[in-house]
């Protein structure tokens, strides 16, 4: 089990179109507030972080806003990280 802090960005889009297991994974997380935004603390296999990673890559694309890209990129980071 790994503890990382998701972006509240990527956790809002992932409540709205993530599969069961992550809604449930983020119902147990615990918010951060971080200065105007905030942040999701999930602890969760990295398995699972991966997956949640994947289900958010519409916010790496072109079309997304430089915030969703770098909340993206913020997270895909943390994941590297921990291996």
């Amino acid at each position: 089990m790994i503890t990382l802090d998701l972006p509240g960005l990527l956790a809002d889009h992932l409540l709205a179109r993530g599969d069961e297991t992550i809604r449930t994974a983020l119902a147990y997380g615990r918010t951060i507030r971080r200065g105007q935004g905030h942040s999701l603390r999930i602890t969760a296999p990295l398995e699972l972080h991966r997956t949640a990673l994947q289900q958010a890559a519409a916010l790496a694309t072109d079309t997304a806003s430089s915030a969703e890209r770098k909340a993206h990129r913020v997270y895909a980071t943390r994941i590297t990280a921990a291996t």
